[in-house]
């Protein structure tokens, strides 16, 4: 089994009644709600799971190859 993390972007969404004077919209978006990066966690290219660090998505994906190791070393 391959375990494999990979980045994606959410853009939240701007529910704002009015954007401040002096901003356009596009500026408004961009400094006022910027994308969010999550990191996905697959397991033989299927979504396992997803953190909101790489450092965390690292630390699990060194935990299930560990875990997984020691369930087919039981087989």
């Amino acid at each position: 089994m391959t375990i494999t993390i990979t980045p994606f972007t959410v853009d939240p969404e701007c529910n704002c009644k009015t954007i401040p004077e002096g901003y356009s919209k596009e500026e408004h978006l961009r400094e006022n709600h910027k994308p969010i990066t999550y990191w996905g966690i697959h397991m033989d290219n299927r979504f396992v799971s997803f953190t909101s660090s790489k450092e965390l998505a690292e630390k699990t994906k060194a935990w299930m190859e560990k875990w997984l190791a020691g369930k087919l070393d039981k087989q």
